[in-house]
């Protein structure tokens, strides 16, 4: 059995933390009139996160081939999809239910029940705004065996692995763009395989790349000029510049790669001091995926309870508290209700 890589936990609090900003500046973005001083705060809080999704996906890509690539046989089909049906699954399902009656709740006041609708949200994980990432994971986690079988029998190296995920990611987008539109292409896992595959070969060669943690300089430099180069191409595209459709795909794969390499490595540094601050860090890293899974109804809840207009003298602290109540309230849910028997069924593992 291979160590845990810890400094991972230290990748998913990050990539968790920005989840929780996207989504809690996500109105702001919208609402805040560009032209204000407050406007390209928000734009860069909100744009600058959007690496988190990715980065999720490629953690998955290079946990499973980092624990699987030396040790693979097809017998483990059978035990890889009880473990993933049992802890993925099982709360998928739940909070697929959850959310369909809650957003019925809160919008309505009443259940109704229509099983053929509820049947097509589930299947591409609209009862959460959130919950199409489950779908992507899903799809993943279906293909994992046969990718490993393939991967084994043909003895491809990480960077086969990675060249295979940029050719089915063009030839999806190629098909989406140019010859027929794709339905729910942002929740097919093709469109998402470049960084689960750049995450696979990272699994595969993980002790080399970890040797190479001393580029992690320039390499967060470089994420955060991809990063800002995106938002201006998105800023000026909305007073009715053209560029050159892919550009945009391949900026934000880019820049999702890059900051994931670059969390990577800052992890592993950072765990190497191993503060009461760090331990904390990597704790919610730890339970990020049920963080994940809780903090949209909470934050459905306090939008409830009170939710100002833009032009409110209290907007701008109102959002900053709601960041902060959010990371707290979904924390602390998730890391003590963890302790009760059956707990996975709700958070998963």
């Amino acid at each position: 059995m291979k160590k845990n890589i810890v400094e991972l936990n230290f990748v998913r609090a990050v990539a968790m933390l920005a989840v929780l900003l996207i989504h809690t500046t996500a109105n702001a973005r919208t609402l805040v009139p560009w032209g204000s001083l407050s406007a390209p705060v928000y734009i860069a809080a909100n744009q600058l996160s959007m690496f988190a999704v990715p980065v999720f996906l490629m953690m998955n890509g290079l946990v499973l081939f980092y624990r699987y690539h030396d040790d693979w046989s097809l017998k483990q089909a059978a035990a890889f999809y009880k473990k993933r049906i049992q802890f993925i699954l099982v709360p998928y399902l739940l909070w697929s239910v959850l959310y369909y009656a809650g957003n019925q709740l809160i919008a309505t006041h009443q259940v109704h029940v229509d099983a053929g609708k509820f049947w097509e949200m589930l299947v591409w994980g609209k009862s959460g705004y959130h919950l199409y990432f489950m779908v992507i994971v899903i799809q993943f986690y279906v293909v994992f065996p046969i990718l490993m079988t393939l991967v084994r029998l043909l003895k491809l190296n990480g960077l086969a692995v990675l060249a295979l995920g940029l050719i089915v990611q063009g030839v999806f987008y190629f098909i989406h763009h140019w010859v027929k539109p794709i339905d729910h292409f942002s929740a097919l896992m093709p469109n998402y395989s470049l960084v689960f595959c750049t995450g696979a070969a990272i699994g595969m060669h993980y002790e080399w790349f970890a040797a190479c943690w001393r580029q992690v300089w320039w390499t967060m430099g470089l994420g955060a000029a991809i990063g800002f180069m995106y938002i201006l191409m998105l800023l000026s595209a909305e007073e009715g510049a053209h560029y050159w459709p892919p550009a945009y795909v391949i900026l934000y794969n880019v820049y999702a790669v890059v900051m994931g390499v670059s969390l990577i490595w800052s992890g592993k540094i950072v765990c190497e001091r191993l503060s009461g601050a760090v331990r904390a860090v990597l704790e919610f890293g730890a339970i990020s995926f049920g963080v994940y899974l809780i903090h949209p109804m909470l934050l459905t809840i306090w939008r409830q309870l009170a939710d100002p207009s833009p032009q409110n003298m209290y907007y701008h602290p109102y959002n900053l508290i709601t960041y902060i109540l959010l990371v707290a309230a979904s924390w602390l849910i998730v890391r003590y209700t963890k302790r009760i028997k059956w707990s996975w069924m709700v958070w998963g593992r």
